[in-house]
């Protein structure tokens, strides 16, 4: 009786998998063939949402455009030469046209220096930070801007400064830069 009863139990346990893909199966529906139906609304809910997701640019005329930035924020007095250093600023577009932030024409984020007791300076080869997200005239930023290729220790002028990528430098249009003095030096001493 013992042996027919672990039997039955057996046979029970093995018929459930058999069962639970037998009702699973049974209950996904058919393949469905998909109809086109075209009534032409389709295609105007597809125009707006195209336009409401794309950034629509002008084209700017970069020679006769105002230029325009308002920085807010301080240099550190002492940043680290073997890490990352991230200066956190506020930045307002007072240009006439939207700053982009990918794409042609972008505008980011970027600095030079100069020793002051060292011999070592960059104006246009250092790193550039991205923007948030595109600028429109009178919007305003918080960026942390990445300071990480001085190298060598001692005293530094840095100077935050926008560049309009492959035009131009702010600061050449005379926009002023957020300039400070600081010390750099390694961090893991």
């Amino acid at each position: 009786m013992i042996f027919k009863t672990s039997q039955i139990k057996f046979l029970i346990i093995s018929m459930i998998p058999i069962l639970l893909i037998f009702i699973f199966t049974a209950c996904a529906p058919a393949s469905v063939e998909k109809i086109d139906v075209d009534t032409g609304e389709k295609e105007v809910d597809e125009v707006e949402e195209t336009e409401e997701f794309e950034e629509v640019f002008d084209v700017v005329d970069y020679e006769n455009a105002e230029i325009g930035a308002e920085m807010k924020g301080y240099i550190p007095s002492f940043l680290c030469t073997d890490s990352d250093n991230y200066i956190k600023i506020e930045i307002t577009n007072t240009s006439d046209f939207t700053w982009r932030s990918s794409g042609e024409n972008m505008v980011r984020i970027g600095y030079h220096f100069y020793g002051q007791d060292v011999d070592y300076s960059e104006y246009d080869k250092t790193t550039r930070t991205i923007l948030p997200g595109s600028l429109k005239p009178g919007e305003t930023a918080t960026v942390e801007v990445l300071v990480n290729d001085i190298t060598h220790k001692g005293f530094y002028v840095l100077q935050i400064d926008p560049v309009l990528e492959g035009l131009f430098w702010f600061s050449s249009k005379d926009i002023p830069m957020l300039e400070g003095r600081t010390y750099f030096s390694s961090c893991t001493d």
